[in-house]
């Protein structure tokens, strides 16, 4: 899976920077599988897409260490870490195949296997 370039990341970090300018509400959803969870968003927003934002960092499976963007999708990282017999330490639920590893962790849904 390649890794998000520069420009995916200076377009991501340029419409960040023009909501503030213009104090625009600005909704970051990738997959929406999580959508129903939460407060609504504003009426009057844009959304912010991170998935182009995506792909595994670095991952060395001696250490147990996976680094990836916060657009790659649960199921590409679950596969990645399978190839080596691991799994991921938390059990994001999965509300639909574009979950991302960023909706994991800002929906804060760590499922039963986090104690």
């Amino acid at each position: 899976m390649p890794v998000a370039s520069n420009e995916a990341v200076r377009s991501l970090q340029q419409r960040v920077q023009a909501a503030i300018a213009e104090r625009s509400p600005l909704v970051i959803r990738a997959g929406g599988t999580k959508d129903f969870y939460g407060n609504a968003a504003p009426a009057k927003h844009d959304v912010l897409d991170p998935r182009e934002h995506c792909g595994v960092i670095d991952y060395e499976p001696t250490e147990l260490v996976i680094t990836a963007c916060s657009g790659t999708k649960l199921t590409d990282m679950e596969e990645t870490l399978a190839q080596h017999n691991q799994m991921l330490a938390f059990d994001p639920p999965h509300f639909g195949a574009a979950a991302t590893l960023g909706g994991a962790v800002a929906s804060g849904l760590a499922g039963p296997r986090r104690m």
